[in-house]
């Protein structure tokens, strides 16, 4: 620590500046391995010092260091193991330890029932009847292990076999995605706009659905349907794409079915042909006659 604090000072007295960062890093990494904690400490607080505040507190840290030093000095001790003769060693003669008497097997109890003839005073491996049949073949000894694990080989099987397979329960018998549109007409009193909504049930479930207040004010309720039609017809394009490409709907090369309850607005997206009645809406509504 006094070398570098010397270089430091010559450098300074030649005019060479150290940035301040750099010296500290060669003088952190010029330290012992005694000084490990300490530097880890500064790192992960991250002190920004100068070097003659460095140097004071490495001078704290060093006198620490020794105080350790001399603490584990002192409470090391060598223990020693009391010498004496080795028990059971080197014996030319002596008694054996008595070893107790293996007990008898016992039998079964009186009250012991045949799983087999359902008699009591013996077990079923006892049981003559058993062994008379066995010998004979009417009974055969019954491999449960081998049982089980074939059985679970078949499961396995099944599961391998069966792993394009799907079970569809309740619902349709065939899977058709279909739609139904609504509008209410000059629901809001405050800018007569109408409200418009649409659903999209596929098995029996709704997979896709919207309601939200029309961004123009329709003259008619035709007009509100039609503008209710044509943002669903919108949302079947969408729709008609993503099942085709999941590839698990049959019916996805067919037509989309939109259901609407208003017989003049599907009269004019079946119409080709614009009417003056029309001209006010939209052009991007007239879309719903392309799908068509």
């Amino acid at each position: 620590m006094l070398t570098m604090t010397g270089h430091a000072k010559k450098l300074s007295d030649l005019g060479i500046v150290i940035p301040n960062r750099l010296g500290i890093n060669r003088v952190l990494q010029s330290l012992p391995p005694s000084y490990k904690n300490f530097v880890m400490n500064y790192n992960m607080q991250n002190m920004n010092k100068e070097l003659p505040e460095l140097f004071a507190m490495l001078k704290s840290a060093e006198i620490e260091i020794k105080k350790e030093h001399q603490v584990l000095m002192v409470n090391k001790t060598t223990s020693f193991k009391k010498q004496g003769k080795s028990k059971g060693k080197n014996k030319k003669s002596g008694k054996k330890a008595a070893t107790p008497p293996v007990k008898p097997k016992t039998g079964p109890k009186p009250d012991a029932e045949c799983y087999y003839c359902k008699e009591k005073g013996h077990w079923k491996r006892n049981c003559s009847k058993y062994l008379a049949d066995l010998k004979s073949g009417l009974v055969k000894k019954k491999k449960e292990g081998m049982e089980h694990w074939t059985t679970v080989k078949n499961i396995l099987k099944y599961l391998k076999r069966t792993k394009d397979m799907f079970l569809c329960y309740g619902g349709d018998q065939e899977l058709v995605v279909t739609s139904y549109t609504d509008a209410s007409w000059n629901t809001d009193p405050d800018d007569s706009k109408s409200q418009s909504g649409y659903v999209f049930i596929l098995n029996g479930a709704a997979v896709s659905w919207a309601s939200s207040k029309q961004c123009t004010v329709a003259k008619s309720s035709t007009e509100s349907e039609y503008i209710a039609a044509s943002e669903a017809s919108s949302e079947a394009v969408w729709m008609k794409r993503f099942i085709v490409e999941l590839g698990v709907v049959p019916s996805a090369l067919d037509p989309l079915v939109i259901y609407c309850d208003n017989m003049g607005a599907i009269a004019n997206a079946q119409e080709p042909r614009s009417h003056k009645r029309l001209k006010h809406i939209k052009l991007r509504y007239h879309s719903i006659r392309e799908y068509i």
